[in-house]
């Protein structure tokens, strides 16, 4: 056997070494599909399921209940500045979202003692552990507290509801699934109410790479060390030929 000969099978031999290794590895290499994207199942207060602000008058908020309040009606009014008062010393429209308040006048007088207004939304598909809402909100009086899934978040309380939002991040506490996130505030007497503008980010469910069946892995061996072999008594045919 040449010198070339012998070169040009050790050169094959690394040649079908360096394609098995590499399938192998494209066959149980992790892939990460995570990507950031909007909770879309988060609303502000007072708009539809399109996010379209509601008209004055609105009777029920669409993802807004009053879970609690001191007593009296638990359904929901939306407010807007052709409303009167108690818009005017409440912060004003804008296309974004709107006040909610019990329904219980034109001017959503409400008893004295806590209101909780909750919301609901969906984290289905999303990896929870990667969640978090940036958000505002406004209340009359002021806010005290905000519970993500009955964890209390009291940092966050708000100081009234003239002419500006009170800003808060919420990045721990999410659940797979549907979680609960209640808005708490008291009122001393006369109108009540809440608003809210909240945005939710969280990564996509990572889908795990498939798994070929064992037949497969096997078959990318099998036909490897064929294709080896072939080759060898392709080369050694070709060699007794020559020596005829």
């Amino acid at each position: 056997m040449t010198i070339d000969r012998i070169s040009q099978r050790i050169k094959l031999s690394i040649s079908l070494f360096a394609t098995s290794t590499a399938t192998l590895a494209l066959i149980f290499s992790p892939v990460d599909r995570a990507q950031a994207a909007t909770i879309t199942s988060l609303y502000n207060t007072g708009v539809d399921n399109s996010g379209t602000v509601l008209a004055n008058g609105t009777v029920g908020d669409p993802h807004y209940v009053l879970a609690s309040v001191p007593s009296g009606t638990t359904s929901i009014r939306v407010l807007t500045s052709a409303n009167g008062y108690p818009i005017g010393p409440w912060l004003g429209d804008n296309t974004t979202s709107r006040w909610i308040a019990p329904n219980s006048n034109s001017q959503v007088d409400g008893p004295a003692g806590d209101y909780t207004y909750r919301t609901t939304f969906d984290l289905t598909g999303f990896n929870a552990s990667t969640a978090q809402i940036t958000g505002l909100w406004t209340s009359d009086d002021g806010g005290v507290d905000i519970v993500l899934n009955t964890t209390h978040l009291g940092s966050f309380s708000n100081i009234g509801f003239s002419n500006f939002f009170t800003p808060f991040t919420i990045s721990s506490g999410f659940q797979s699934g549907i979680n609960t996130l209640d808005f708490i505030m008291h009122n001393s007497s006369g109108p009540t109410g809440l608003r809210t503008e909240l945005r939710g980010t969280a990564d996509l469910s990572a889908t795990p790479a498939s798994v070929p069946e064992p037949f497969t892995i096997i078959g990318t061996f099998i036909g490897g060390t064929a294709a080896f072999r072939m080759k060898k008594k392709l080369g050694a045919n070709k060699s007794e030929t020559t020596i005829k």
